[in-house]
Protein backbone atom coordinates (compact mmCIF):
# COMPACT_ATOMS: atom_id res chain seq x y z
CA UNK A 1 0.00 0.00 0.00
CA UNK A 2 1.16 3.33 -0.91
CA UNK A 3 1.53 4.87 3.50
CA UNK A 4 1.92 2.74 6.75
CA UNK A 5 -0.59 3.63 8.96
CA UNK A 6 1.15 4.95 11.98
CA UNK A 7 1.33 4.19 15.81
CA UNK A 8 -1.23 5.99 17.21
CA UNK A 9 -0.33 7.71 20.26
CA UNK A 10 -30.08 21.28 38.71
CA UNK A 11 -34.40 20.79 38.79
CA UNK A 12 -35.87 21.20 35.13
CA UNK A 13 -38.11 24.07 34.13
CA UNK A 14 -40.91 23.83 32.35
CA UNK A 15 -41.30 21.83 29.12
CA UNK A 16 -39.51 24.03 26.19
CA UNK A 17 -36.99 25.53 28.46
CA UNK A 18 -33.56 25.61 28.31
CA UNK A 19 -32.53 24.24 31.62
CA UNK A 20 -29.62 26.16 33.80
CA UNK A 21 -27.74 22.96 35.17
CA UNK A 22 -25.70 20.31 34.06
CA UNK A 23 -25.30 16.51 35.02
CA UNK A 24 -21.74 15.16 35.62
CA UNK A 25 -20.47 13.70 32.04
CA UNK A 26 -17.77 11.29 32.94
CA UNK A 27 -16.86 9.33 35.92
CA UNK A 28 -13.20 8.16 37.66
CA UNK A 29 -11.30 4.90 35.71
CA UNK A 30 -12.52 6.18 32.02
CA UNK A 31 -9.15 5.78 30.09
CA UNK A 32 -9.29 8.01 26.54
CA UNK A 33 -9.83 5.39 24.18
CA UNK A 34 -13.11 4.84 26.51
CA UNK A 35 -13.89 8.36 26.29
CA UNK A 36 -13.05 8.58 22.75
CA UNK A 37 -15.83 5.98 22.37
CA UNK A 38 -18.34 7.70 25.10
CA UNK A 39 -18.00 10.84 23.53
CA UNK A 40 -19.04 9.38 19.70
CA UNK A 41 -22.12 7.84 21.46
CA UNK A 42 -23.16 10.54 23.06
CA UNK A 43 -23.17 12.92 19.95
CA UNK A 44 -25.49 10.40 18.42
CA UNK A 45 -24.31 11.62 14.75
CA UNK A 46 -21.91 8.84 14.18
CA UNK A 47 -23.00 6.43 11.80
CA UNK A 48 -19.73 4.39 11.36
CA UNK A 49 -16.14 4.63 12.71
CA UNK A 50 -12.91 3.06 12.51
CA UNK A 51 -10.63 4.99 15.35
CA UNK A 52 -8.28 3.81 17.43
CA UNK A 53 -7.14 7.05 19.55
CA UNK A 54 -7.16 9.78 17.13
CA UNK A 55 -6.20 13.31 18.73
CA UNK A 56 -6.16 15.04 15.47
CA UNK A 57 -8.84 15.06 13.39
CA UNK A 58 -9.48 17.21 9.62
CA UNK A 59 -12.52 17.57 7.27
CA UNK A 60 -12.40 18.20 4.16
CA UNK A 61 -15.06 20.14 2.50
CA UNK A 62 -16.03 22.54 -0.38
CA UNK A 63 -16.87 25.80 -0.80
CA UNK A 64 -20.72 26.68 -1.57
CA UNK A 65 -22.16 29.29 -4.26
CA UNK A 66 -24.93 29.88 -2.03
CA UNK A 67 -25.96 30.34 1.66
CA UNK A 68 -23.91 28.37 4.29
CA UNK A 69 -25.72 25.02 5.41
CA UNK A 70 -26.07 24.14 9.57
CA UNK A 71 -25.40 20.72 8.55
CA UNK A 72 -22.05 21.45 8.59
CA UNK A 73 -21.47 22.02 11.72
CA UNK A 74 -22.02 18.74 12.70
CA UNK A 75 -18.31 18.40 12.98
CA UNK A 76 -17.81 21.30 15.32
CA UNK A 77 -20.24 19.88 17.23
CA UNK A 78 -18.84 16.88 17.68
CA UNK A 79 -14.99 18.28 18.54
CA UNK A 80 -16.63 20.24 20.77
CA UNK A 81 -18.25 16.87 22.75
CA UNK A 82 -14.95 15.32 22.96
CA UNK A 83 -13.52 18.55 24.47
CA UNK A 84 -15.46 18.82 27.16
CA UNK A 85 -14.83 15.04 28.23
CA UNK A 86 -11.63 15.84 28.69
CA UNK A 87 -10.11 14.86 25.02
CA UNK A 88 -7.37 17.10 23.48
CA UNK A 89 -8.49 16.82 20.03
CA UNK A 90 -7.17 19.23 17.53
CA UNK A 91 -9.81 19.94 14.02
CA UNK A 92 -8.32 20.58 10.86
CA UNK A 93 -10.60 22.00 8.38
CA UNK A 94 -9.58 21.77 4.44
CA UNK A 95 -12.00 23.83 2.95
CA UNK A 96 -11.32 22.62 -1.18
CA UNK A 97 -13.00 24.80 -3.05
CA UNK A 98 -10.70 25.06 -6.02
CA UNK A 99 -11.49 20.91 -6.39
CA UNK A 100 -14.10 22.25 -8.44
CA UNK A 101 -12.02 23.41 -11.20
CA UNK A 102 -11.87 19.78 -11.97
CA UNK A 103 -15.54 19.90 -13.14
CA UNK A 104 -15.16 23.10 -15.48
CA UNK A 105 -15.70 25.71 -12.72
CA UNK A 106 -12.70 29.08 -12.45
CA UNK A 107 -10.69 29.97 -9.61
CA UNK A 108 -11.93 33.63 -10.28
CA UNK A 109 -15.54 32.16 -8.86
CA UNK A 110 -13.74 29.55 -6.41
CA UNK A 111 -11.40 31.97 -4.36
CA UNK A 112 -13.65 33.94 -2.92
CA UNK A 113 -16.15 31.26 -2.34
CA UNK A 114 -13.33 29.54 -0.21
CA UNK A 115 -12.82 32.91 1.50
CA UNK A 116 -16.33 32.92 2.61
CA UNK A 117 -16.04 29.74 3.82
CA UNK A 118 -12.98 30.29 5.79
CA UNK A 119 -14.58 33.35 7.09
CA UNK A 120 -18.02 31.48 8.17
CA UNK A 121 -15.52 28.46 9.63
CA UNK A 122 -13.58 31.37 11.77
CA UNK A 123 -16.76 32.52 13.13
CA UNK A 124 -18.08 29.00 13.89
CA UNK A 125 -14.88 28.26 15.38
CA UNK A 126 -15.43 31.26 18.08
CA UNK A 127 -18.43 30.91 18.84
CA UNK A 128 -18.38 27.40 20.10
CA UNK A 129 -15.40 27.77 22.05
CA UNK A 130 -13.33 25.55 19.80
CA UNK A 131 -10.88 28.59 17.94
CA UNK A 132 -8.47 28.92 21.44
CA UNK A 133 -6.80 26.05 21.30
CA UNK A 134 -6.20 22.88 17.76
CA UNK A 135 -8.50 24.50 15.58
CA UNK A 136 -6.91 25.62 11.99
CA UNK A 137 -7.95 26.13 8.63
CA UNK A 138 -6.33 25.66 5.54
CA UNK A 139 -7.46 25.41 1.80
CA UNK A 140 -6.50 24.25 -1.61
CA UNK A 141 -3.09 26.73 -2.29
CA UNK A 142 -1.80 25.35 1.13
CA UNK A 143 -1.61 22.22 -0.65
CA UNK A 144 -1.41 22.53 -4.22
CA UNK A 145 1.06 25.31 -4.01
CA UNK A 146 3.60 22.11 -1.72
CA UNK A 147 5.73 19.53 -4.18
CA UNK A 148 5.24 17.22 -1.30
CA UNK A 149 1.14 17.53 -2.72
CA UNK A 150 1.75 16.57 -6.03
CA UNK A 151 4.80 13.52 -5.01
CA UNK A 152 1.56 11.99 -3.01
CA UNK A 153 -0.71 12.18 -6.09
CA UNK A 154 2.59 10.77 -8.30
CA UNK A 155 2.82 7.84 -6.15
CA UNK A 156 -0.74 7.40 -5.76
CA UNK A 157 -1.97 7.41 -9.09
CA UNK A 158 -1.08 3.48 -10.15
CA UNK A 159 -3.59 2.60 -7.01
CA UNK A 160 -6.01 0.31 -8.66
CA UNK A 161 -9.60 2.20 -8.52
CA UNK A 162 -8.20 5.49 -7.55
CA UNK A 163 -9.12 6.97 -11.13
CA UNK A 164 -12.97 7.11 -11.59
CA UNK A 165 -12.84 7.32 -15.75
CA UNK A 166 -17.08 7.09 -15.75
CA UNK A 167 -16.23 10.86 -14.71
CA UNK A 168 -16.14 12.68 -17.67
CA UNK A 169 -14.87 16.20 -19.09
CA UNK A 170 -12.05 17.92 -20.07
CA UNK A 171 -8.66 16.97 -20.29
CA UNK A 172 -6.38 17.46 -17.48
CA UNK A 173 -3.87 19.03 -19.38
CA UNK A 174 -6.82 21.71 -20.49
CA UNK A 175 -7.82 22.69 -17.06
CA UNK A 176 -4.52 23.16 -15.73
CA UNK A 177 -3.70 25.32 -18.40
CA UNK A 178 -6.08 27.70 -16.76
CA UNK A 179 -3.99 27.10 -13.90
CA UNK A 180 -1.98 30.93 -12.43
CA UNK A 181 1.64 30.28 -13.38
CA UNK A 182 3.19 29.38 -10.10
CA UNK A 183 1.08 26.35 -9.52
CA UNK A 184 1.62 24.80 -13.15
CA UNK A 185 5.46 24.90 -12.04
CA UNK A 186 4.50 22.85 -8.72
CA UNK A 187 3.65 20.39 -10.66
CA UNK A 188 6.58 17.77 -11.79
CA UNK A 189 6.54 17.44 -15.37
CA UNK A 190 6.15 13.79 -15.32
CA UNK A 191 2.97 14.20 -13.77
CA UNK A 192 1.39 16.39 -16.30
CA UNK A 193 2.41 13.85 -18.94
CA UNK A 194 0.37 11.33 -16.88
CA UNK A 195 -2.27 12.47 -15.69
CA UNK A 196 -3.03 15.25 -18.88
CA UNK A 197 -4.83 13.05 -21.12
CA UNK A 198 -7.59 11.84 -18.78
CA UNK A 199 -10.58 13.44 -17.95
CA UNK A 200 -10.35 15.92 -14.94
CA UNK A 201 -13.58 14.60 -13.04
CA UNK A 202 -11.54 11.06 -12.86
CA UNK A 203 -8.82 12.70 -11.02
CA UNK A 204 -10.95 14.09 -8.10
CA UNK A 205 -10.77 10.81 -5.86
CA UNK A 206 -6.95 10.63 -6.37
CA UNK A 207 -6.72 14.19 -5.51
CA UNK A 208 -8.61 13.45 -2.31
CA UNK A 209 -6.49 10.64 -1.19
CA UNK A 210 -3.31 12.74 -1.60
CA UNK A 211 -4.45 15.46 -0.01
CA UNK A 212 -5.26 13.00 3.30
CA UNK A 213 -1.64 11.61 2.98
CA UNK A 214 -0.04 15.29 2.45
CA UNK A 215 -2.35 16.38 5.71
CA UNK A 216 -0.38 13.52 7.79
CA UNK A 217 2.50 13.70 6.62
CA UNK A 218 2.81 17.97 6.59
CA UNK A 219 0.31 18.27 9.93
CA UNK A 220 0.46 15.46 11.38
CA UNK A 221 -3.18 14.49 11.36
CA UNK A 222 -4.74 10.96 12.31
CA UNK A 223 -8.03 10.65 11.21
CA UNK A 224 -10.47 11.93 8.94
CA UNK A 225 -13.93 12.85 9.86
CA UNK A 226 -17.06 13.62 7.35
CA UNK A 227 -20.27 12.25 6.01
CA UNK A 228 -20.70 8.52 5.39
CA UNK A 229 -21.35 9.24 1.83
CA UNK A 230 -17.56 9.99 1.47
CA UNK A 231 -16.68 6.00 1.64
CA UNK A 232 -15.44 6.27 -2.00
CA UNK A 233 -12.68 8.08 -0.14
CA UNK A 234 -12.59 6.60 2.77
CA UNK A 235 -11.91 3.26 1.78
CA UNK A 236 -8.48 4.73 0.59
CA UNK A 237 -7.92 6.63 2.97
CA UNK A 238 -8.59 4.50 5.82
CA UNK A 239 -5.91 2.14 5.41
CA UNK A 240 -3.45 5.03 6.76
CA UNK A 241 -5.87 6.93 9.09
CA UNK A 242 -8.43 6.50 11.42
CA UNK A 243 -12.15 7.64 9.93
CA UNK A 244 -15.10 8.84 11.15
CA UNK A 245 -18.27 8.73 9.29
CA UNK A 246 -21.30 10.85 10.23
CA UNK A 247 -24.94 10.19 9.36
CA UNK A 248 -25.72 12.14 6.11
CA UNK A 249 -28.18 14.69 6.16
CA UNK A 250 -31.66 14.41 4.36
CA UNK A 251 -33.60 17.32 2.22
CA UNK A 252 -36.47 18.23 5.02
CA UNK A 253 -38.74 17.24 2.33
CA UNK A 254 -37.49 13.61 2.75
CA UNK A 255 -39.80 10.68 4.04
CA UNK A 256 -39.02 6.94 5.08
CA UNK A 257 -40.33 6.29 1.12
CA UNK A 258 -38.06 8.90 -0.13
CA UNK A 259 -35.18 10.13 1.00
CA UNK A 260 -33.21 12.60 -0.14
CA UNK A 261 -29.39 12.94 1.04
CA UNK A 262 -28.09 16.21 0.82
CA UNK A 263 -23.69 17.31 1.42
CA UNK A 264 -24.15 19.05 4.54
CA UNK A 265 -21.50 21.86 3.81
CA UNK A 266 -22.66 22.65 0.15
CA UNK A 267 -26.19 24.91 -0.66
CA UNK A 268 -27.59 24.05 -3.50
CA UNK A 269 -31.09 26.22 -5.32
CA UNK A 270 -34.36 24.46 -4.37
CA UNK A 271 -33.20 22.70 -0.67
CA UNK A 272 -35.08 22.81 2.09
CA UNK A 273 -33.23 23.07 5.09
CA UNK A 274 -31.89 25.32 7.70
CA UNK A 275 -29.42 27.99 6.68
CA UNK A 276 -26.93 30.18 8.29
CA UNK A 277 -28.33 33.37 6.79
CA UNK A 278 -31.46 32.19 7.75
CA UNK A 279 -33.82 34.93 10.15
CA UNK A 280 -35.17 33.70 13.61
CA UNK A 281 -38.21 33.44 11.43
CA UNK A 282 -37.45 31.82 8.47
CA UNK A 283 -35.76 28.70 10.76
CA UNK A 284 -38.87 28.83 13.14
CA UNK A 285 -41.00 28.46 9.99
CA UNK A 286 -38.92 25.71 8.15
CA UNK A 287 -38.29 23.66 11.98
CA UNK A 288 -42.31 23.85 12.32
CA UNK A 289 -42.67 22.45 8.50
CA UNK A 290 -40.42 19.76 9.06
CA UNK A 291 -41.48 18.93 12.41
CA UNK A 292 -45.43 18.71 10.44
CA UNK A 293 -43.71 16.61 7.53
CA UNK A 294 -41.79 14.25 9.85
CA UNK A 295 -44.35 13.51 12.33
CA UNK A 296 -45.54 9.58 12.40
CA UNK A 297 -42.23 9.10 10.33
CA UNK A 298 -39.73 6.36 11.75
CA UNK A 299 -36.74 7.55 13.26
CA UNK A 300 -34.69 6.09 10.60
CA UNK A 301 -35.12 6.04 6.60
CA UNK A 302 -33.27 2.91 6.13
CA UNK A 303 -29.41 4.55 6.49
CA UNK A 304 -30.51 7.85 7.13
CA UNK A 305 -31.81 9.83 10.62
CA UNK A 306 -35.15 11.32 10.32
CA UNK A 307 -34.06 15.23 9.70
CA UNK A 308 -36.21 16.37 12.54
CA UNK A 309 -34.49 14.20 14.98
CA UNK A 310 -31.36 14.75 13.04
CA UNK A 311 -32.06 18.70 13.85
CA UNK A 312 -33.27 18.24 17.31
CA UNK A 313 -29.89 16.39 18.19
CA UNK A 314 -27.87 19.50 16.58
CA UNK A 315 -30.29 21.93 18.82
CA UNK A 316 -29.22 19.74 22.02
CA UNK A 317 -25.71 19.41 21.02
CA UNK A 318 -25.18 23.50 20.43
CA UNK A 319 -27.08 24.10 23.52
CA UNK A 320 -24.17 21.89 25.55
CA UNK A 321 -21.01 23.27 23.20
CA UNK A 322 -21.94 26.91 23.80
CA UNK A 323 -23.14 26.66 27.55
CA UNK A 324 -23.62 23.51 28.72
CA UNK A 325 -26.96 23.71 29.66
CA UNK A 326 -29.22 20.69 29.05
CA UNK A 327 -32.75 21.30 26.77
CA UNK A 328 -36.16 20.17 28.22
CA UNK A 329 -37.65 18.04 25.75
CA UNK A 330 -40.11 15.40 25.98
CA UNK A 331 -40.23 15.61 29.75
CA UNK A 332 -36.49 15.20 30.24
CA UNK A 333 -33.50 17.51 30.44
CA UNK A 334 -31.34 16.35 27.60
CA UNK A 335 -27.77 17.27 27.85
CA UNK A 336 -26.68 15.26 24.58
CA UNK A 337 -27.53 13.80 21.42
CA UNK A 338 -27.65 10.10 22.62
CA UNK A 339 -30.78 11.30 24.99
CA UNK A 340 -32.59 13.07 22.13
CA UNK A 341 -32.55 9.60 20.18
CA UNK A 342 -33.59 7.88 23.38
CA UNK A 343 -36.01 10.57 24.17
CA UNK A 344 -37.59 9.46 20.73
CA UNK A 345 -37.58 5.81 20.78
CA UNK A 346 -39.23 6.04 24.03
CA UNK A 347 -42.29 9.31 22.88
CA UNK A 348 -42.07 8.05 19.33
CA UNK A 349 -42.44 10.95 16.90
CA UNK A 350 -46.18 11.78 17.05
CA UNK A 351 -46.79 15.33 17.02
CA UNK A 352 -43.69 16.82 16.93
CA UNK A 353 -44.38 20.15 16.22
CA UNK A 354 -44.55 20.94 20.24
CA UNK A 355 -40.84 20.48 19.88
CA UNK A 356 -40.10 22.94 17.00
CA UNK A 357 -40.29 25.75 19.21
CA UNK A 358 -37.16 24.86 21.66
CA UNK A 359 -35.80 23.31 18.80
CA UNK A 360 -35.77 26.25 16.87
CA UNK A 361 -34.64 28.67 19.93
CA UNK A 362 -31.70 26.71 20.49
CA UNK A 363 -30.64 27.01 16.68
CA UNK A 364 -30.77 30.35 16.60
CA UNK A 365 -29.35 30.81 20.31
CA UNK A 366 -26.08 28.77 19.88
CA UNK A 367 -25.52 28.68 16.38
CA UNK A 368 -26.89 31.13 13.78
CA UNK A 369 -26.61 34.44 16.07
CA UNK A 370 -23.59 33.75 17.64
CA UNK A 371 -22.12 32.94 14.47
CA UNK A 372 -22.98 35.68 12.83
CA UNK A 373 -21.80 38.22 15.43
CA UNK A 374 -18.85 36.13 15.07
CA UNK A 375 -18.53 36.97 10.98
CA UNK A 376 -19.63 40.57 11.62
CA UNK A 377 -16.70 41.04 14.33
CA UNK A 378 -14.29 39.89 11.49
CA UNK A 379 -10.59 38.71 11.94
CA UNK A 380 -8.68 35.65 11.40
CA UNK A 381 -7.69 33.07 13.57
CA UNK A 382 -4.74 33.74 15.31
Amino acid sequence: MFFTRPDSKGKAKEQGEISGARPCVTGPGFDRKQLLQEGLRRCALVERSQVREPASLYYGISASRRSEPLDQLDVLLLVARLRQLGLDISLTIFVAGRYAELNGRLASELVPAEDRKMAMLTAAGRALGLSSRGFRLIRTNDLWYSPDYWQGVERLKDEPGIISPERKGEPFLITAQRFEPELRSAIPPSLMDALGPLDSPSLYRLFEVAEAVWLAKNLSVDSKIGPVREQEYDRFIGSFMDVIQLRQPLDFRSSAACPKPVTPYIGKAGEERIFLSDSKSEAGRKVYALAQRATGQPLFFGDFMNPFVRLSILAVEAASAAESVPVRMGGSALSDGAGVLTMFEKAGTASLARFAGVVTECLWAYLIKPIRKEETMGGALS
